[in-house]
């Protein structure tokens, strides 16, 4: 009896046995883990042809299990543009009205380089549009409300208007300026897209140093007719000159801290003397030698020798993240090093655009500072 029970017992080992190895077969086959021609199968599998098939090792069997995905590296999209270096004049018309100096006492919460966005509620971009909105038949009398922008917050201000003792028109007793022009370096223009980047920093309203804010721009073609020459203590400037009513290159819609922004006209893109470089990440720009690109007679740009002495790490955009200094002769003996118009220009190393000029030193006009082309592109 306990000799059957052997057998019996013997027989379920073998069964059990046969289907352990056959999960075992299918598991592995599943994962990948063996193929399924490295396995002697040919027959009907017994326990001595179990031994026979090609196993992975323990060890290799929990490696495939608990294997680890292997992480992929983003792929970084390389960005193209037309190198810029050339003059441009521009021409900017308000979104609101900059106030620049304030004669009326009759005022609450209302200060110099503030901007009247709004006057009961009706939008203002000229101050022709505020003569005659408050001049205007059955408008409110007394005491206005005011929307302001205060260095990017909304604000509510007061005025009483004042009576012009010529005119006898309403006047708001305050100093306004609608509109700004100037003359800059292009820095870039985007090749898929065309959208240009110039300065390289924001354009300021002249007495109060607030950021002019944009409702509509045009750029137009600029020759630079004179320089003054850099000196300690003295910042030198370039000579531009260029036509209103001449033809427009594009237009501009954008103007923040890292330069003024809009669409270039492809057609005009054949007429400029430049060539497409590929954008280098803040990552790639390395204290040493590179060049900076801009023009100093006429319209016509060329190549200056440069030294970055020290780039910054930046987690937050700032438009001072290179500090560089001229070291081409020719530059140094003509301006003096960099002047004012020369914001824009950019700056090459290694056959790629790393940035642009920002700022000079007021103290030493060889030496200035640059922004990453990284936080000109987004805009």
């Amino acid at each position: 009896m306990s000799g059957f029970f052997n057998k019996k017992s013997n027989v379920l080992h073998f069964f059990a046995l046969k289907i352990m190895a056959g999960l075992l077969c299918f598991c592995m086959l599943f994962l990948g883990v063996i193929n399924p021609i490295s396995l002697k199968t040919t027959e009907t599998l017994s326990c001595s042809k179990v031994a026979e098939a090609t196993f992975p090792s323990f060890q290799k069997i929990i490696k495939t299990l608990f294997k680890k995905e292997e992480k992929k590296e983003p792929v970084t999209q390389k960005t193209y543009v037309y190198l810029g270096g050339f003059p441009l004049g521009f021409t900017i018309s308000c979104s609101g009205v900059v106030v620049i100096a304030i004669s009326n006492e009759n005022v609450i919460n209302l200060k110099e380089g503030d901007i009247i966005k709004k006057i009961e509620g009706s939008d203002i971009s000229s101050a022709a549009e505020i003569s005659k909105l408050i001049n205007s038949v059955g408008f409110k009398s007394g005491e206005l409300e005011l929307v302001i922008d205060r260095k990017g917050t909304e604000e509510l201000a007061k005025l009483t208007p004042q009576i012009d003792s010529v005119t006898g028109k309403k006047k708001l007793g305050i100093w306004i300026r609608d509109n700004s022009a100037g003359v800059g370096t292009v820095t870039y223009i985007r090749k898929d897209n065309f959208r240009f980047g110039a300065l390289g920093h924001p354009v300021c309203d002249i007495d109060t140093g607030a950021i002019m804010p944009v409702s509509s721009g045009n750029i137009f073609k600029c020759n630079i007719v004179g320089y003054k020459k850099g000196e300690k203590g003295s910042p030198g400037e370039l000579k531009g000159l260029f036509l209103r009513n001449g033809s427009i290159l594009g237009s501009l819609d954008k103007n923040n801290e890292f330069g003024v922004y809009g669409n270039f006209h492809e057609k005009y893109l054949e007429k400029l003397n430049t060539e497409v470089v590929e954008v280098a990440g803040k990552n790639e720009v390395k204290s040493g030698k590179a060049q900076i690109r801009c023009t100093i007679d006429g319209c016509e740009p060329a190549f200056y020798d440069i030294e970055i002495v020290k780039t910054y790490f930046q987690s937050q955009k700032s438009n001072k993240s290179m500090f560089i200094r001229v070291t081409d002769k020719r530059l140094l003996e003509s301006t003096g090093g960099i002047v004012q118009g020369m914001s824009g220009s950019p700056i090459i190393q290694n056959g790629k655009l790393v940035g642009a000029v920002t700022h000079v030193f007021v103290s030493d006009p060889t030496k200035g500072y640059g922004v990453y082309a990284d936080w000109m592109l987004d805009n």
